[in-house]
């Protein structure tokens, strides 16, 4: 399975470079690693190209979402600079992971992945997090003109 064309587009959308795709054993279903420049993807989606794309569309979201806190100086990046700054994750999110979920990081990047693979890419998806599908479509209802 190639996955290096979804990679670009999904990359040029952004106006960022694709990173390396890694299969590996996860705990996640997928996993940025900004530093060594590559998103991880849970070994069990080798063969499953929605998986993937889902997974890519999420972690390419996160970069641009850095380079955004980064580079901008609005309510928007500030509120995200504060997140990454103490960001929650598998490692350290409540039992439920209601905290990891409502982070605006997470409902902007599963937002994004929602809207730019139903737009761009012919992929419905749909959120296994019950009452988050509503909550994203509202975010994208809202943000569309920012996805």
């Amino acid at each position: 399975m190639d996955l290096k064309p979804l990679c670009q587009r999904v990359a040029d959308r952004l106006g960022i470079d694709p990173l390396e795709i890694k299969f590996e054993e996860i705990i996640d279903d997928s996993r940025l690693y900004i530093k060594e420049e590559y998103v991880a993807i849970n070994s069990k989606f080798e063969n499953d190209y929605v998986e993937c794309a889902k997974a890519i569309t999420h972690e390419y979201r996160h970069v641009f979402q850095i380079f955004y806190a980064n580079m901008f100086n609005d309510d928007r990046d500030r509120r995200w600079r504060s997140e990454l700054s103490n960001l929650v994750n598998t490692s350290n999110m409540s039992d439920k992971g209601s905290n990891y979920i409502s982070q605006e990081l997470e409902l902007d990047a599963f937002s994004f992945t929602k809207y730019y693979l139903d737009k761009y890419e012919s992929i419905r998806i749909n959120n296994k997090i019950a009452g988050y599908d509503e909550i994203i479509d509202k975010y994208i209802s809202i943000n569309y003109n920012f996805l």
